[in-house]
């Protein structure tokens, strides 16, 4: 899937524009109640939770590599950014002082421990899901580098047919394997994927909420 065709022809039916109800019902399970946690946006686009999460105080890191997708995130919510340039990751960094977020735009593959770490929690929505399944270590091998260990996790992962998407398959086990968890992770929601999401072939997939300790 061409994802920088999608955005760039204004044709993103997995964004939404307000908060996730599933984000709103599981934040303390990211956040821990904490009143200043970093928390971590792979693959974040413009992702609205991002800017709810700074009014309340907490640090936002967030990793994108389509750059249209990062500039709308701080036009749309009317933020000025400075941008410095990031050779590790082939990219920028467009941030936010005064709302403390941090948005790298470039290689998320390239992304690690040497730029942000001590991540407090993690929102993967639409993340995990869409990369190849080849990629998948590669993907997860970034979010253990930058978590502290124990932080939590709510990841959200589609059930449907192996060999269709994005989004991809994804089950309870492969998670366990890709997180190297010694126990299962906890499945704390579920859901039918979204109307809006109609074009990507999604008809009767049901989404899965876990909620992973690093």
């Amino acid at each position: 899937m061409d994802w920088k065709d999608c955005w760039e022809k204004g044709n993103m039916p997995w964004h939404i524009e307000d908060v996730h109800p599933k984000f709103l019902l599981h934040v303390d399970k990211i956040t821990e109640k904490k009143n200043n946690a970093k928390i971590f946006f792979p693959l974040c686009g413009k992702a609205v939770e991002m800017f709810y999460l700074a009014k309340k105080g907490h640090t936002i890191v967030g990793v994108e590599y389509i750059e249209i997708a990062v500039k709308q995130f701080f036009d749309e919510n009317k933020l000025s950014y400075e941008t410095k340039p990031v050779p590790e990751i082939d990219g920028n960094v467009y941030e936010n002082e005064a709302n403390n977020i941090r948005i790298y735009c470039g290689d998320y593959f390239k992304f690690s421990q040497t730029l942000e770490t001590n991540v407090d929690g993690v929102w993967d929505r639409g993340a995990l899901e869409a990369v190849l399944i080849d990629k998948r270590g590669k993907y997860t091998d970034v979010m253990k580098s930058v978590m502290k260990r124990g932080a939590p996790c709510v990841t959200e992962v589609p059930d449907r047919p192996v060999g269709e998407g994005p989004p991809f398959n994804l089950t309870a086990d492969e998670i366990t394997h890709l997180y190297d968890l010694k126990t299962p992770p906890e499945k704390v929601d579920y859901d039918p994927a979204s109307e809006s999401l109609k074009s990507m072939n999604v008809d009767g997939m049901i989404y899965y909420y876990y909620k992973i300790n690093s």
